[in-house]
């Protein structure tokens, strides 16, 4: 059973690959324009920026012990937040520079 989930994940890990960069590289990658790419780019490194500043915020309450109320996630729920951080602020990301970007 772990096999077969392990299969499944890299099949789907990288069917986002191709979609999320737009390259034709990846197997089921569709082969965008470069103006589609950049976006596509600057999306991730920002998605990727945003979850990495939540878990340094993360980190400094647990170092300076700053952490309020009596709210503790799970490390499954505490996972789960950050695979939604990340895909929201991609989400987010790529509308942003859509607009930026478009001519």
């Amino acid at each position: 059973m772990q096999l077969l989930i392990q299969g499944v994940v890299v099949v789907i890990w990288i069917f986002l690959a191709g979609f999320l960069t737009g390259k034709h590289d990846y197997p089921f990658g569709k082969n965008d324009d470069e103006r589609k790419r950049e976006i596509k780019k600057r999306s991730i490194t920002q998605s990727w920026l945003t979850v990495l500043l939540f878990l340094v915020i993360n980190f400094l309450y647990g170092f300076f012990h700053i952490r309020g109320g009596a709210v503790e996630l799970s490390n499954t729920s505490l996972e789960l937040f950050y695979i939604g951080i990340a895909i929201l602020s991609y989400i987010m990301f790529y509308g942003i520079n859509s607009k930026k970007m478009s001519a």
